[in-house]
């Protein structure tokens, strides 16, 4: 046969925690916060650009000045749009290549 098992008995009451933990838990939760606090002021980005306007970087459009002011982009000659003349022939104008029948 098998042997009874033994339960420990249960009671309801459970002593309190150790207040020497209780102060450890809190001055790690008070040292983390405060560690996390200096870091973000050391590290946060410089606000100096704050007091000049933003800089814009797209060029202007053309759409909203009027006709007798002229555009940025007609002040400058339009570039080539057809591409540069290559060295090699088309396709078309290739000859296929030789082959010794054998």
């Amino acid at each position: 046969m098998t042997p009874t098992r033994r339960r420990p008995a249960k009671s309801g009451y459970r002593p309190p925690r150790d207040r020497k933990e209780v102060l450890v838990a809190i001055a790690a939760v008070l040292g983390v916060v405060l560690v996390t606090a200096v870091l973000i002021f050391v590290l946060r980005p410089d606000d100096e650009s704050a007091d000049s306007p933003p800089v814009v970087t797209a060029p202007p459009t053309s759409a909203g000045l009027p006709s007798s002011i002229p555009s940025s982009e007609s002040s400058v000659p339009p570039e080539s749009s057809t591409p540069p003349e290559s060295s090699v022939p088309p396709a078309s104008s290739v000859a296929p290549p030789v082959t010794s029948a054998p």
